[in-house]
């Protein structure tokens, strides 16, 4: 697979740790061809007052404004995806993009959570979950769920 420049730098530059590079490269790949994204910063680049809390992915700029993008993947190893673990991946996960977003010192002016979801039923689940949950936790958070059929990969890292 071709990927861009920028693609290749989140991919190179070292990140915060975990097995999460493949999905993340593929996060800003795809933002860059559906939105002509332009890759401002790695997670490694933004800077945190207090530090120690959750990390954004990478920021970029869309639409001539700054957003602050976290990649995760929903996925079970064994079993089918259930509601409580759309739910306890999606407060955990939108828990910390406040958080970061309260301590970043790059002040975007919105965040995404980007979801890799392996079918159909995950996807459903996810968004049901993500109806139910309060204003509160969804805050200024942009969920994208993006299905990826015939890519193990993503959820692999190789």
């Amino acid at each position: 697979m071709m990927i861009s420049n920028s693609a290749k730098r989140i991919r190179d530059v070292p990140n915060a740790g975990g097995n999460s590079v493949i999905s993340e490269v593929l996060s800003f790949e795809f933002l860059n061809k559906a939105c002509q994204a332009e890759l401002l910063k790695t997670e490694m680049e933004v800077s945190y007052f207090p530090e120690g809390g959750s990390i954004t992915d990478y920021v970029c700029k869309i639409f001539d404004k700054k957003v602050g993008v976290s990649v995760t993947r929903a996925m079970k190893y064994r079993g089918q995806y259930t509601e409580e673990d759309a739910h306890h991946l999606l407060t955990k996960k939108l828990k910390g993009v406040i958080q970061s977003s309260k301590n970043s010192m790059e002040k975007w002016s919105k965040q995404i959570l980007h979801v890799w979801v392996p079918n159909k039923h995950t996807a459903n689940t996810i968004t049901k979950v993500y109806n139910q949950l309060s204003v509160n936790i969804r805050s200024n958070t942009i969920v994208m769920v993006t299905r990826s059929s015939c890519s193990s990969y993503i959820y692999t890292n190789g």
